[in-house]
């Protein structure tokens, strides 16, 4: 509705109690600082107080320690430093080479007991086996390989019996069969590609397995046993030592959260010898708050100015809605928020927003359940879209009412109002009589819409001094008397109420407006006290001639464009029309 006014405040003290101000300074909400770079470069003289910010590295640090480890800091608000930068540097690189020790030692545990475990599948495969693997793996002259067969290949093997190997079978699965061959070393690769060529897919055995294959996975299974029970005992005792340093790691990041905070408020200071300023913008309503926040810091000053005082400065804009317009703030902050002089549009997209959807979805029935929708997203689910939705619901509801359609049906209500005696409503939409009238009806509202903004553009335009758009463009006054006074007269005389058509009116609200949108380039530069014609007369006739074709051609489809709202509604009652057809035909 509106944007909130704001003052320029300038915060000025003793250079020996920045650190203190900028301790209050955090820790007040809703001002909005300048940089020191904005002041600093145009006054001779000033200084700024920009420093790199050494808390970044150590707070990534605690962060990457609380991610890695798992854990869970409590938040810890700080406001006075206990601890020096270089004490806190060598706590965390402690703890954290500490911690990464012991995570290292289970990693590896954990990394040994996984290759066990995978050994002992792979020694399963050939248990049956009753000779010492130590023996097979050291032969000098023969080459051993164990692996797994699929079923189809096993007869395939038949065919390279002259060739110098020994297949062995040693167990059978549903689709495997687990095996194994010797081969002279000589003729290695020759076999091993024979094998592969008939889908052998082999598996090795770890240097660490020793003994038959029996004694091998007992073996391994007790190793595992006595990796579990170390395991345990070192993630017990990570979590003591995460236990030890967790308290004391979050009131290390709570004091570099708010050292971080100082060094980032310290790029909005700006030096003058031994005194500092901050200047910013506040809401005017929290002026009085923000003096008596700062009351405490002794030396420090403060003066409130009007906002536009200083013209290096810009004011941030803040709409201010009520209720029912804050939820469509998200469109208008959606295409980009309007400069601190600009109005805001809200208002009218809001009122816009909810009397179209209303009008080209008017149901009771699904205007309540669009607005029960809305209000359970807004309630548990905090959705953006739910206030949205309740309010064009409800505006769908009402025009539901006028058309006399609840959930699709257009008769329920008929005796309602019959009995009420009111005799004009419903409005039957899909009644051919009232087709035209509602098409009328939904050009003359998209005429006042077009009208209220282009008031609003003018206004915009006037305020900011900008008088060649905000008089002779198609949307100033020049284009408002023309597209007013040919709408205006030309309803009234379809309608036969009057004629205002004639020489005067014609010649001053329509013609004199046309010539004033044809030259408003050339009366802009006049105004300005510039050449009229820089580039000669002939060039600007034509290009003008064109621009003055699309413009009138604007108004029209502009106009006509709102014919899509009556599509909409008949659209909407015929589709429900069809369905109730349907639902009745089926039963």
């Amino acid at each position: 509705m509106a944007i909130e006014k704001m003052k320029l405040v300038d915060l000025t003290g003793d250079i020996r109690k920045l650190d203190e101000t900028l301790t209050y300074f955090i820790d007040f909400h809703g001002f909005h600082p300048v940089e020191s770079d904005k002041i600093v470069g145009t006054v001779h003289g000033l200084t700024a107080y920009n420093t790199s910010n050494p808390c970044v590295e150590l707070l990534n640090e605690i962060i990457e320690i609380k991610t890695d480890y798992g854990l869970k800091l409590k938040p810890v608000t700080v406001r006075k430093m206990v601890d020096s930068i270089d004490d806190m540097h060598r706590y965390i690189g402690e703890s954290h080479e500490a911690l990464k020790g012991e995570v290292d030692v289970i990693r590896a545990i954990e990394s040994d007991i996984t290759l066990y475990k995978r050994a002992i599948q792979q020694i399963q495969s050939i248990e049956s086996l009753d000779i010492s693997l130590d023996d097979l793996f050291q032969a000098k002259y023969v080459s051993v390989r164990f692996g797994k067969l699929p079923k189809d290949s096993v007869e395939r093997v038949k065919y390279y019996r002259n060739k110098p190997f020994i297949f062995i079978e040693l167990e059978e699965t549903e689709h495997d069969v687990w095996c194994m061959y010797l081969m002279a070393n000589e003729y290695e690769r020759e076999i091993d590609n024979i094998m592969v060529s008939i889908f052998f897919e082999r598996i090795h055995i770890p240097g660490f397995v020793h003994g038959t294959p029996e004694l091998a996975k007992q073996s391994m299974l007790e190793e595992v046993e006595r990796k579990e029970k170390d395991l345990a005992c070192h993630k017990k005792q990570l979590f003591e030592l995460s236990d030890q340093y967790l308290e004391r790691l979050a009131l290390i990041k709570g004091e570099l959260e708010y050292l971080s905070l100082l060094y980032e408020t310290k790029k909005y200071v700006v030096g003058l010898g031994n005194r500092f300023l901050i200047s910013g913008f506040i809401e005017k309503k929290n002026v009085a708050k923000f003096k008596e926040h700062f009351a405490a810091v002794e030396t420090v000053e403060v003066a409130v100015r009007p906002s536009n005082s200083d013209k290096r400065l810009t004011a941030p804009t803040k709409l201010k809605n009520n209720w029912f317009t804050r939820p469509f703030q998200m469109f208008v902050e959606m295409y980009g928020v309007p400069s601190y002089k600009e109005i805001d549009p809200t208002l009218f997209v809001a009122i816009t927003y909810t009397l179209l959807f209303g009008i080209m979805f008017g149901d009771v029935g699904q205007g309540l359940a669009i607005s029960l929708i809305g209000f359970i997203l807004t309630k548990w689910k905090k959705a953006v879209l739910g206030p949205i939705l309740t309010r064009i619901g409800i505006s769908a509801a009402f025009f539901g009412l006028i058309f006399g359609s609840v959930f699709g049906n257009e008769t329920w209500l008929h005796s309602l109002y019959h009995s009420w005696g009111i005799t004009f409503l419903p409005f039957a939409v899909m009644d051919k009589s009232n087709t035209m009238n509602l098409l009328i009806a939904t050009i003359v509202l998209g005429v006042i819409l077009i009208l209220i903004s282009m008031l609003i553009n003018i206004y915009v335009k006037l305020k900011h001094k900008n008088y060649g758009e905000g008089l002779f463009s198609a949307s100033g006054v020049a284009g408002f008397l023309f597209y007013a006074t040919l709408l205006t007269g030309l309803g009234l005389k379809l309608l036969n109420v009057v004629d205002i058509f004639n020489i005067g009116t014609i010649l001053i609200l329509i013609v004199l407006p046309i010539i004033a949108i044809f030259f408003k380039e050339p009366l802009e530069r006049l105004l300005h006290k510039e050449k009229m014609f820089p580039t000669g007369f002939g060039g600007f006739f034509i290009e003008g001639f064109f621009e003055l074709f699309e413009v009138i051609l604007s108004y029209v489809t502009n106009t006509m464009s709102f014919l899509r709202i009556g599509g909409f509604i008949l659209s909407h009652a015929g589709m429900m029309l069809v369905v109730n057809k349907l639902s009745n035909d089926g039963a």
